[in-house]
């Protein structure tokens, strides 16, 4: 069933639910006024006959009132008998009643003093009155006609409204529900339109405040999700395309120098020289391979709150001493001073292993790139978080690059002349957002390059 149509019937169907409440309660209470009203009119019929027969002299001014109130107008088919204590009826209004004495019927009017029943479709009311020296009953049953004629029209009153406004309803629903849903058609045909093929499909916003038009957030949101698409789209096509092509490169490197060596007779020199450059081939295809695993397995990792608590201060002094055995002679140096830190500030959530890849990544990057082998590592510590500066001096990012450096295999200008495969910015980057925090570069100078890790510390 289509969204419209259920909910045209839901509501509907809400709409007729309360209709028809309100209906019932209306003609509940209706049917119990009118049936007390004309008991109180069978009363006062009973009582006159019984006052008059006696010559009773009432002095009570609110059952006079009463009395006058329910004796207006001419009730229909009033019947009343005034009954001694000895079951015999003396009077009758009017004289021609063929009436039986139902002595079950009297006890029962002597115990409740006032009784209203039924008999067939005529309501009744049996009064007993005990004065000194008389004990009588007094019997009016009576038909109201014209109060059941009115209770009938009332009920098919009520249902041809319930009938008319159900119709003009379902109507009226029926087209406020197009015409809201409308927008959505529209929405629906433009995104049927967007395909793997075409992510550069976006679905038209409209005029609004996304914060007070749903359809419009929709829409927006919609747009963000294939902005992100198509990047993560673009980012699978450059790593497949840079991969093959790091990949093919020294492999035809290998191939061409394996079969030059085999198409001549080479001397040891000879033969010892193209194995180093064999081997300087296949430690390239080692370090590729084991940054694009090391990316894969990243991918699979999430941020988990079980993680310990860990000094950034020592994962730092950590990743510098790796640095310090791989390139032996590198100049690093780190200004710190845990007098002026709280304790408790440098500690954080995270995983200890991939902090320390990040770090040394950054710091072989810093290495690589600068003009004298020099990094400087510096450190803004606070209750809610941790900046680490990772500064060297060399060549900087041109600013349409900036976007792009942390793309897996993008290399900029700078690093042409360098060796690499531009994949440890990406591992750095991962690394990153799965402790959920920042990381940004900035070009101090046209001769100082700044990498900056934010950790922020979750408050417990």
């Amino acid at each position: 069933m289509r969204v419209r149509l259920k909910f045209v019937i839901t509501l509907t169907l809400i709409v007729c639910a309360i209709l028809a409440v309100a209906f019932l309660i209306i003609y509940t209470l209706y049917a119990q006024n009118r049936k007390k009203d004309f008991d109180n009119r069978l009363w006062a019929q009973a009582y006159r006959m019984y006052r008059d027969h006696y010559n009773v002299s009432d002095n009570n001014k609110q059952l006079l009132s009463k009395l006058a109130y329910y004796l207006d107008g001419a009730p229909a088919e009033f019947r009343t008998v005034l009954i001694d204590s000895d079951y015999n009826v003396i009077e009758s209004q009017p004289d021609d009643i063929d009436f039986t004495v139902d002595t079950l019927q009297i006890q029962a009017i002597r115990e409740a003093h006032e009784l209203y029943f039924m008999q067939g479709q005529s309501q009744c009311v049996g009064l007993y009155f005990d004065t000194p020296g008389r004990v009588s009953y007094a019997i009016t049953t009576g038909y109201d006609k014209f109060g059941i004629l009115r209770l009938k029209s009332l009920k098919l009153t009520m249902i041809y409204v319930s009938i008319g406004a159900l119709i003009i309803m379902a109507i009226l629903t029926y087209f406020f529900v197009m015409k809201v849903s409308k927008p959505l058609v529209a929405l629906s045909i433009q995104m049927r339109k967007v395909s793997e093929n075409n992510l550069k499909q976006r679905v038209q916003l409209g005029k609004g405040d996304p914060r007070h038009n749903e359809l419009i957030a929709i829409a927006k949101n919609f747009n963000g999700m294939l902005d992100r698409l198509e990047r993560a789209f673009t980012m699978q096509k450059n790593f497949v395309h840079h991969a093959s092509h790091d990949l093919r490169t020294p492999l035809a490197t290998m191939l061409s120098q394996t079969e030059s060596a085999l198409r001549r007779e080479l001397t040891p020199q000879e033969a010892r020289k193209v194995l180093e450059s064999l081997k300087e081939d296949q430690q390239g295809m080692i370090e590729l391979t084991n940054a694009l695993l090391l990316l894969s397995q990243y991918e699979n990792i999430t941020y988990t709150a079980d993680w310990p608590e860990i000094r950034v201060d020592e994962v730092i002094y950590d990743s510098i001493a790796s640095m310090h055995k791989m390139f032996p002679g590198i100049d690093i140096a780190f200004e710190f001073n845990p007098d002026e830190v709280e304790e408790t500030h440098l500690y954080i959530k995270g995983n200890e292993v991939l902090l320390r890849s990040a770090m040394v990544n950054l710091l072989k990057n810093g290495v690589k790139y600068s003009v004298d082998g020099h990094v400087d590592i510096s450190t803004q510590i606070t209750e809610s978080r941790i900046v680490i500066n990772f500064e060297n001096r060399g060549p900087v990012m041109q600013p349409e690059e900036v976007e792009r450096m942390f793309f897996p295999f993008f290399r900029g200008e700078n690093a042409q002349t360098k060796k690499g495969f531009g994949l440890g910015l990406s591992i750095v980057k991962r690394i990153v957002e799965l402790h959920k925090c920042h990381i940004s570069y900035e070009a101090i100078n046209n001769n100082l390059n700044r990498f900056t890790l934010t950790f922020f510390r979750r408050q417990s």
